[in-house]
This record gives structure tokens, C-alpha cells and sequence, in this order.
């Protein structure tokens, strides 16, 4: 969930006079900079920040930057060719870094005067090698577009099934981050997966890239987010299907509710919802993944960053006592071993809608955050192996929208 946001060192670094003018010298300082965090010249590397930003960001965060990224994707490997790109802040400059699990994304932005304006490490999602799979041969998958208002276009797939003569649809709303429409995470791509298995039990689908990876710049509430597409997507599943059911994971399955009080829905399902506030949720995932001895002033420095950044990730969204207010049907499940959103989040939903006579729940004491299976302590690494959602989770989701017919 958020800490797909959080892990990837994220730095906005405010302008810093060079004596280069020239797009060449900017590439080389690009590689400089690089080379700065590779090496964990830390010293170095701080002293380039702006006084404003030091005053904001303790030294040790940039301390083992990379170190931090390969507790994800394993051992640094190499990075590829610089490519070059202007934006309305000034050049951007960027280089695929070679994990031995996984890939990343480099970005350096430089002005016209040759200041820094961004620095940052993140996962390069969309561009992991996910395993095929094939849809069966008696459903169709046809492009489409969800439309929300005149400016925003966002590309999608609608998996129709042919097991029956009217299926119900889902839409798929993603969790945090610049995802893709088959939520994409290093090898995995859980949407898709969800999306083929689903259709073989006679439920068509629909899922879309979302505006975090179309259109970053438009997005500065939850709104932009996440619920304003959402209820574009629902609006364009009900061409296809009279019986439109939601499914969100970690921040889609939060917002779910909320989703389910602007519109009409069959029923919601809920995979790892967190039903805390964001601010504790995050605090939780740093303390499981980050040294003792530095957690404090990482939470600190990443909290502030958010408030900066993406202050909507701060603000209470009161999920559960939306949720309290519905009266449709709900499935939330939950993986045992998800150190992102976890038991306790779940335990918070079942005692808050134990009296709920619509709501089910289902957890899975070995899958993980993408529903994976594992064995033993969940670590960022799983991601980089390919997996496969077990049937007893589509099984349980197919019940549940078929139950509602």
C-alpha cells in the first residue's frame, strides 16, 4: 500500500545554483548524483542539499539510500543509458537501475538555470517482466477509455466473459502509487491475474491505468486520486453490465466505501483494507522495515514529506464508519503474512462490522499484500518472484458476487 511510496527514497530537493548551463554538464551531474548514493557518499551527497532542506531532512535518511532498495530487489547490478526529457520544471534526466530481482527508475529534473528540482528512486513497475496469462477462450478483452470530465483519459481493459449471457462486472481500483492497470508490482500483476481467473467463474471485469501513472500533476486529493475515476470506471462498466461490483485493494479497498456512497453498487470487496488512519498505517510499515536505530527519524522525515507532497495521505478518511453506514453487500479479505496492511487492520473491520448482516470476511494466514503465498517473514523481495493468486481467493470472490444475483 503507501509504502510502495515510501520505499523508494523519495527526494524533492530545492534549487541548488551550478555553474553548468549546458544540457551535457547536466548529465554528467546527473551521473554524479548517482554515483553519490551508489557509493553511500553521504557527506557529500547532503552537502549539495539547500540549507531549507536540510533543516527538514535529517543526514541519516540519506544514509544506504540504495541499501534500502536492495532489501527490496537484492544487489545493485548496473544502470542503463541516460535519457533525456524536458518537462515545464526543466530537463529531466533518468537511467534504469539493474537489481538482481527487479528494475527501478532514476530521476534527476534540472532547471534552465541548472538547479535541482527533483531527485528520486522508484519502482519501475510497469516495466517488470510479468508472466503471461492467457485468457480463456471463451471470454474477450477489448480496450476502452474512463473519462472523467473533459481532461482526464485513462486507457482500460474490459474482460468480458463468456460463461453466461449477462455477466456481472467488476471494477478494480487500485492501491497507492503511479500503478498501471494490471497494478503492476515488480513480477506480479495481481489485477490481471484476478481478471483471467475470474472470467473462467463467469464474472467479466474492468480495469484502467490510474491517473498517478497518466496524469501525477493532476493529483492533489484523494478525489483526483483514486474516487473520482472510480466513479468514471463504474459509469462505464454499467455499458456493459447491469450488475457493476467494486473491487479495491489497500488504498482502493480503504476507499471503497466512500466509492459506494456517491453510487450504485451491486456489493464492494475489500482485499487488505487498512482501516487505520494512513499516518499510523505508515508508521507501522517503517518500524517492520527499517533499522531500529534510524526508524524514529525516517518516520519523522517521511511523514513531513508527505504533508509536503501528498497531504491528502494524512487526512482521516473515516472508512469505517462508512462503511458502518452501508447497507450493500461487503467481502473483506485479508493475507496473514501482509506487513503493509495488516491483521490488526482486519480484526478492526470485523469487530466494527461484526453486527453487519451483509458483511463477510476472509483471511489467508500465508498470502501476502498481493495475496501471494509465502512461507515465514514477508519481505519487499517476494514481489520479484512471480506468483499466482490461489483459486480459494477467486473461488471466495466469484461466491460472493454470484450470491448477490
Amino acid at each position: 500500500m503507501v509504502v510502495r511510496n515510501i520505499l523508494f527514497f523519495l527526494l524533492l530537493i530545492c534549487p541548488l545554483t551550478l555553474t553548468a548551463q549546458d544540457v551535457g554538464k547536466h548529465e554528467l551531474l546527473a551521473e554524479h548524483i548517482f554515483s553519490l548514493l551508489l557509493h553511500n557518499q553521504t557527506d557529500s551527497l547532503y552537502a549539495l542539499l539547500a540549507e531549507n532542506i536540510k533543516a527538514q531532512l535529517p543526514r541519516e535518511q540519506l544514509e544506504g539510500g540504495l541499501t534500502r532498495v536492495e532489501q527490496m530487489a537484492g544487489p545493485y547490478q548496473r544502470h542503463g543509458e541516460w535519457k533525456h526529457e524536458t518537462s515545464a520544471h526543466g530537463d529531466v534526466w533518468s537511467s534504469t537501475l539493474e537489481f538482481e530481482q527487479g528494475q527501478f527508475s532514476f530521476v534527476v529534473v534540472i532547471d534552465a538555470n541548472g538547479c535541482i528540482q527533483g531527485l528520486r528512486i522508484m519502482p519501475n513497475m510497469n516495466k517488470q517482466a510479468v508472466k503471461d496469462i492467457p485468457l480463456s477462450p471463451d471470454a474477450v478483452e477489448v480496450d476502452d477509455t474512463v473519462r472523467t470530465g473533459t481532461e482526464i483519459a485513462l486507457p482500460c481493459s474490459v474482460v468480458i466473459s463468456g460463461r453466461s449471457t449477462s455477466p456481472p462486472i467488476v471494477v478494480m481500483v487500485h492501491g497507492s502509487g503511479a500503478l498501471d492497470r494490471n497494478e503492476t508490482v515488480m513480477a506480479n500483476a495481481p489485477f490481471l491475474d484476478l481478471s483471467r481467473q475470474l472470467a473462467e467463474q463467469g464474472i467479466s471485469s474492468l480495469r484502467y491505468d490510474k491517473r498517478t501513472a497518466v496524469y501525477p500533476e493532476t493529483v492533489s486529493t484523494m478525489d483526483d486520486e483514486t474516487i473520482l475515476d472510480a466513479l468514471s470506471a463504474i459509469s462505464l462498466a454499467r455499458t456493459y453490465s447491469n450488475n457493476v461490483f467494486l473491487l479495491g485493494h489497500s488504498l482502493g479497498a480503504m476507499l471503497a466505501p466512500e466509492i459506494a456512497t456517491r453510487t450504485n453498487l451491486q456489493g464492494i470487496i475489500m482485499m487488505a483494507a487498512p482501516a487505520r488512519d494512513l499516518s499510523e498505517v505508515i508508521d507501522e510499515q517503517l518500524s517492520y522495515l527499517v533499522p531500529a536505530d534510524s526508524a524514529e527519524s525516517i518516520k519523522q522525515t517521511t511523514i513531513e514529506q508527505l504533508r509536503q507532497q501528498s497531504p491528502h495521505y494524512l487526512q482521516p478518511q473515516h472508512q469505517v464508519e462508512t462503511a458502518q453506514s452501508l447497507s450493500l453487500p461487503m467481502l473483506i479479505m485479508q493475507g496473514g503474512r501482509d506487513y503493509q496492511v495488516t491483521m490488526r487492520d482486519f480484526d478492526l473491520w470485523r469487530d466494527a462490522l461484526k453486527e453487519h448482516p451483509r458483511v463477510l470476511f476472509a483471511d489467508y494466514p500465508a498470502l501476502n499484500h498481493l495475496f501471494l503465498p509465502g512461507e515465514g517473514k514477508s519481505s519487499p523481495q517476494e514481489y520479484a518472484t512471480p506468483g499466482t493468486i490461489p483459486a480459494e481467493v477467486t473461488d471466495a470472490i466469484a461466491k460472493f458476487i454470484t450470491s448477490q444475483q
